[in-house]
């Protein structure tokens, strides 16, 4: 009992360390959103507004935001709203940030997830291999592999893969969304379009987002390559 007391005690100790850590870079972070946000050329009092709005209207628009505050108010409103949750509205589509993001998480999970399931499957065997077999063809690929991943830009690689596959090759579709023009999501269930997909038993629609995902995934999966291969080597 004594063990476990101690252990839980040092577990908590470790949890507040790293958090009370953590701390500085968080509110770095907000001060550089609030700063960045504030130094940008436009005036969000006039984008909401609209191009046809008046001047009145656009002094009560930045009213309502609170952009006629000093810059110290400013940023402790910015940190009130930040601590009950609230992220502002969204430049793009004058949407509540939260809404947006919660709206478009499951394409980044979906995504994410995909590319580490790519990244496990290939990087397990081969670190393997390169691992049983030393100074071999396949264990000299696996470190090309693995140092291009981590050296080169994850948009670069991107970039690259969608020239060769898309470009060059034609084996994948137009990079231009989750799905093509032609196609429309799924009803909304989980926000996984796959899933979501298999459910509706749409399996012509899942094969399209499954094509999709390739070329994203491979991009996500290349990076992860080198850590996950270093560690199916140790193992």
């Amino acid at each position: 009992m004594m063990k476990n007391a101690n252990r839980s005690s040092a577990m908590l100790h470790l949890v507040a360390r790293r958090a009370a850590t953590a701390l500085p870079s968080l509110l770095g972070v907000i001060i550089v959103a609030f700063a960045l946000t504030r130094a940008l050329p436009s005036d969000p009092a006039a984008y909401f507004a609209g191009p046809a709005a008046s001047q009145q209207a656009i002094e009560e628009i930045r009213s309502r935001l609170g952009l006629d505050r000093s810059l110290p108010r400013q940023f402790f409103t910015f940190l009130g709203e930040l601590a009950q949750g609230s992220f502002g509205q969204s430049l793009t589509t004058g949407q509540p940030v939260l809404e947006d993001l919660v709206r478009r998480l499951p394409a980044s999970l979906e995504l994410t997830l995909f590319g580490l399931l790519l990244s496990v499957a290939i990087a397990l065997p081969l670190g393997v291999l390169a691992a049983t077999h030393p100074n071999s063809a396949i264990d000299h690929a696996c470190r090309v592999i693995s140092t291009a991943g981590v050296s080169l830009p994850v948009f670069f690689t991107g970039l690259l893969l969608v020239y060769v596959f898309y470009y060059l090759l034609g084996w994948a579709p137009a990079p231009l969304g989750r799905l093509d023009s032609f196609s429309t999501p799924p009803p909304h269930l989980t926000g996984f379009f796959t899933i979501d997909s298999v459910v509706r038993g749409d399996y012509q629609l899942l094969a399209t987002t499954l094509a999709h995902l390739a070329l994203p995934a491979m991009t996500l999966g290349i990076f992860a390559l080198a850590p996950l291969g270093s560690v199916s080597v140790c193992f």
